[in-house]
């Protein structure tokens, strides 16, 4: 919370966009250890700060990882005129390699799946993405390149 802190009244106003702390708590073991080689080396911050660095250059990364997939979501949408649960889709596709139907309904909370069923084949006629498999292990995948 300090580094954000400091961070935020020096001009980086990011706090909506991601936490510091998920970086750290991926590797809790990592990050105590950064901490504690600052004692260990007589009080020399360099290894804390490069892990600080580090995590604060990956949660960068991924926050502009996620801003260009949004907008790609978005420009697809409109240039297919897809509705929100197809935009969803589509922005789901970016992340992943494929979705199942189950991963669209999580997706869709409270929507039919029927309707979700057809969602999906609007974007293959629309050549947006494509479908492999059959019943009920269909996967599909974006078939239109961008990021």
């Amino acid at each position: 919370m300090l580094s954000t802190l400091c961070l935020y009244r020096v001009g980086y106003d990011f706090k909506r966009l991601f936490t510091l702390s998920e970086y750290y708590d991926r590797d809790r073991q990592a990050f105590y250890q950064a901490i504690r080689s600052v004692l260990a080396q007589g009080m020399d911050l360099t290894g804390w700060l490069e892990f600080f660095v580090a995590g604060l250059a990956i949660q960068l990364g991924e926050v502009v990882g996620a801003g260009k997939r949004a907008m790609f979501s978005d420009v697809v949408a409109r240039e297919y005129g897809l509705n929100s649960r197809q935009a969803l889709v589509v922005g789901g596709l970016l992340g992943r390699a494929e979705l199942r139907i189950e991963d669209v309904e999580e997706l869709c909370p409270g929507v039919n799946r029927r309707t979700l069923q057809r969602d999906l084949q609007g974007l293959i006629k629309r050549g947006v993405a494509k479908s492999s498999g059959a019943a009920r292990a269909v996967r599909y995948t974006l078939k239109i390149k961008g990021l």
